[in-house]
């Protein structure tokens, strides 16, 4: 049966990514390497994944991923990715299974459930996102 999922790492007082909206943090934290082998056993069990368009933005950046689109392949392997956004000038990763959708999230529960099969959707940010899943009673696990 598929789970919507939000999955992240928060600093001590909530906050998911910097000032700059980096997550550069992330990367730098005591114990962190356990916490990467911890979700890599998560993600066997994902085949969707979703983020906001400030996520989306930032790994794009981040990983130049339009100068290296096979590194979205590392990081997302062959998972359908849904990116929610209200903006039409996010850059496109060649290559990659990316949908960008706009509106309430209830409207796009039954093409996000056919493209997971059985598998579990991972929400991985940001937080209001997560919040709008929650609201509309599609937050299964946090």
């Amino acid at each position: 049966m598929t789970r919507f999922i939000y999955a992240t790492a928060t600093t001590l007082d909530g906050y998911l990514a910097d000032r700059e909206n980096s997550l550069d943090w992330l990367f730098v934290v005591e114990g962190g390497q356990e916490a990467l082998r911890e979700i890599e056993e998560f993600n066997k069990g994902v085949s969707v994944i979703i983020e906001g368009s400030t996520t989306y933005e930032w790994v794009v950046e981040h990983e130049n991923l339009p100068e290296n689109p096979e590194k979205w392949q590392e990081l997302y392997d062959d998972r359908k990715t849904f990116v929610f956004t209200s903006r039409d000038d996010l850059p496109v990763v060649p290559g990659a299974d990316i949908e960008f959708v706009s509106g309430e999230v209830s409207d796009h529960e039954a093409e996000i459930r056919k493209a997971a099969g059985e598998s579990d959707v991972w929400i991985v940010g940001g937080g209001d996102l997560a919040g709008q899943f929650a609201k509309a009673g599609m937050l299964d696990e946090l």
